[in-house]
């Protein structure tokens, strides 16, 4: 006998400013209703501004929400929301990853310099700036030890992100930006890698199963022959992050997952009304110019994103099998039109654009 789901809907909320056809809002429509399938209830759409939501009504946001656009969207269960609800805005971008300069740098209401201390041996050397001369004197400070990376909190997949290789080229950037970014925003200034590898660790609750995993990215050329996100190969296991860490793992994969394990914990310390159930870290691995071998946290991503289609694989592969404690699942992204056998096409472009032609998931089992 089937149980009866404590949710009576999946109601998806469109909070991004984005394509009406693009990909990612296929996607996410897509998401929804995978979610509704496994909770075996229907999925509704929701406009922003929708005053209340039905009672037992399972929300899945296409970004992180403030506590402010939570309830401006009618969102009072935070319980029932996939993904993450913050008390700051900038507490969802890659701005957190780093520490200010110094005491005197201009802070964004809500910053917590001791929480940007802490993460420091989590994450790559950087810092993060609110200001064009705190940008500067960052560039200063960094650019002694190799070449650096301008990172915008804005941006997603890849994009919105350039070496800089001297301050004439940094002033071209930061000029660029309109007038109120950086106030708003803010930037990271980053150390540059090298022989990159880019891995992914996260957490996950839905219909009542708690997943966490280890896997890495792949990066393909997009139309315009930019290196973008490509999808991500998953291992996963039932359980929390900290039962991953605790399992034997080679020494990189070891390390990835001990960094994210370490980011997450020093934030929910420092944000105890943080509400996070969809949590996925990026942690980088490379050498800097000097051939010196680094490991970090990129950034956070606290909202459905490239690797959910997996993620949701292994939590119905663990519905449908209760003595199933690990699978393997894997999406990919690509800008050609076909897909192996067995895969499960959730996203096809209707028309040739600039986004992804094809997106696909596959599962396997464990070795």
């Amino acid at each position: 006998m089937t149980p009866e789901s404590p949710y009576r809907q999946v109601m998806g909320h469109a909070v991004r400013v984005l394509p009406e056809q693009g990909h990612e809002r296929a996607t996410h429509a897509w998401i929804c209703a995978e979610i509704g399938r496994i909770l075996r209830v229907p999925c509704v759409d929701s406009t922003s501004g929708s005053p209340s939501a039905p009672a037992r009504t399972y929300h899945v946001p296409d970004d992180t929400l403030t506590l402010q656009q939570a309830g401006t969207l009618g969102i009072h269960d935070l319980d029932s929301v996939l993904g993450g609800v913050v008390p700051h805005a900038f507490l969802a971008t890659k701005v957190i990853s780093h520490p200010l300069v110094d005491t005197a740098a201009t802070a964004i209401e809500g910053w917590n310099p001791a929480l940007a201390r802490a993460l420091v041996p989590a994450t790559l050397p950087g810092h993060t700036a609110f200001s064009r001369a705190d940008a500067y004197r960052a560039y200063a400070l960094l650019r002694a030890e190799g070449g650096l990376r301008l990172k915008l909190p804005t941006g997603i997949g890849g994009r919105g992100q350039w070496r800089v290789d001297d301050e004439t080229e940094l002033k071209k950037l930061l000029e660029a930006l309109p007038p109120d970014y950086l106030p708003t925003h803010g930037v990271v200034l980053e150390r540059n890698l090298r022989e990159v590898v880019t891995h992914s660790v996260g957490e996950l609750l839905c219909a009542g199963i708690r997943i966490a995993y280890y896997g890495t990215q792949r990066s393909v050329r997009d139309l315009d022959g930019n290196e973008v996100y490509g999808g991500s190969d998953l291992h996963v296991r039932r359980g929390t992050l900290e039962a991953l860490a605790a399992r034997d793992w080679p020494a990189t994969q070891k390390r990835a997952i001990s960094q994210a394990c370490i980011y997450d914990r020093f934030i929910a310390g420092a944000y105890p009304d943080l509400h996070v159930s969809r949590r996925n870290y990026d942690v980088v691995t490379g050498t800097d110019e000097h051939g010196r071998p680094m490991c970090g946290v990129l950034e956070q991503s606290w909202r459905v994103g490239g690797a959910t289609p997996a993620e949701l694989a292994a939590v119905a592969a663990f519905q449908r099998d209760s003595a199933l404690h690990e699978v393997r699942a894997a999406t990919h992204e690509s800008y050609l039109d076909d897909a192996p056998a067995g895969a499960e096409i959730y996203y096809r472009a209707a028309v040739t654009g600039h986004g992804p032609r094809l997106k696909y998931r596959t599962t396997s089992p464990v070795p």
